[in-house]
């Protein structure tokens, strides 16, 4: 059986840099898609209600509610794909600094 030698396509802090910025995209995007998918309102004040010159204005549609809730679905399939990434990136570093 012959064993084939693996060519290495960059160097270790290529791919912890990339592991790195994956990482912080991933927990950025699970973040967002919890508060989305949960609260179906926006990312940046979910808690807080939207006042418009001192009067309330009332909350989104049941449709646009769940409109967001899809969006928030999608936005944590990215930052799980991203994990993945994260952690293909973290393994081909190992591998590149001991061989």
């Amino acid at each position: 059986m012959q064993s084939y030698a693996s060519a290495q396509l960059a160097s270790p802090g290529t791919y912890f840099q990339t592991a790195a910025f994956c990482c912080l995209v991933a927990v950025v995007l699970i973040r967002a898609g919890r508060v989305w998918r949960r609260a179906a309102r926006g990312l940046l004040a979910p808690e807080e209600p939207v006042r418009v010159e001192s009067a309330p204005v009332p909350g989104p549609a049941a449709s646009r509610a769940r409109g967001n809730r899809t969006v928030g679905r999608v936005y944590l399939c990215f930052g799980w794909f991203l994990v993945l990434g994260t952690v293909v990136n973290l393994v081909n570093g190992v591998r590149s600094v001991w061989g």
